[in-house]
């Protein structure tokens, strides 16, 4: 379980959203919020963090293992991605709810960068595969995460063709794992471009994104933001929203 932000923006990355996406470490709304089961009583998203920003003239990437409003080196990672991930930009932000204590290590925190043919993805997920823990040294947001590169292949496809190829790959993952996936919403930033896609299986009030805009950039976050004017729509369960600068 998690919170996630996207960004992109013909502007420098804007700190006070960061910022405020932080608090969401504390105070970010879980499973029992919306009369779901949750076996961990732990309150908001307190185990790791991660930021990848894509920009004009290269990228930024930061990750933890701690709670983002505790951890020194999330405001650290702000202040100088706003320096160094010069604009127009893409950017995803993430905040961990870890099921399992023991993976609550870096190497674990969202977003998870790859390299594809020359193209640079980043993925961040929110959803888990019951009971699926540690395999072969992944997560199973990391096992997703290929199985969506295998079946999207080397190419960037126009957003009809990914849909495609997504859904062929979460049918395949469904069949493995018959009614253990949660959730497959996910952010992935591929090249340059952002693709937002909600689709919960589970405790669907929880798994959430909205969108908004203003006259430099549009959002995409699982919760809305008091930062940001505008006025917010949630992406239907199902939808895929594509972003570019």
């Amino acid at each position: 379980m998690c919170r996630m932000l996207a960004i992109v923006s013909r502007k420098t990355a804007p700190v006070d959203t960061l910022m405020a996406f932080r608090q969401l470490a504390d105070t970010g709304r879980n499973f029992r919020d919306f009369g779901c089961p949750q076996p961990n009583p732990k309150s908001g998203h307190p185990d790791g963090w991660g930021i990848a920003c894509v920009g004009q003239e290269g990228e930024f990437y930061a990750r933890g293992p701690g709670r983002a409003t505790v951890d020194p080196k999330y405001e650290d990672a702000v202040r100088r991605l706003s320096r160094v991930c010069s604009p127009p930009l893409i950017l995803v932000a993430h905040l961990r709810y870890a099921s399992k204590k023991d993976t609550i290590q870096e190497r674990y925190s969202h977003p998870f960068r790859r390299e594809v043919d020359g193209r640079v993805m980043f993925f961040a997920h929110n959803g888990e595969i019951e009971d699926f823990g540690v395999r072969e040294g992944k997560i199973d947001t990391q096992f997703i995460y290929d199985r969506f590169v295998d079946s999207l292949g080397v190419e960037q496809r126009p957003l009809a063709e990914f849909k495609q190829a997504i859904a062929k790959a979460k049918a395949a993952i469904d069949v493995e794992f018959p009614r253990k996936v949660e959730s497959y919403t996910f952010l992935l930033v591929d090249g340059d471009r952002v693709i937002a896609h909600r689709d919960a299986r589970t405790c669907v009030p929880y798994y959430t994104l909205h969108e908004t805009a203003t006259e430099d950039a549009r959002f995409v976050c699982s919760e809305v933001l008091p930062t940001l004017p505008g006025r917010w729509r949630m992406l239907r369960n199902g939808e895929f929203v594509e972003l570019r600068p």
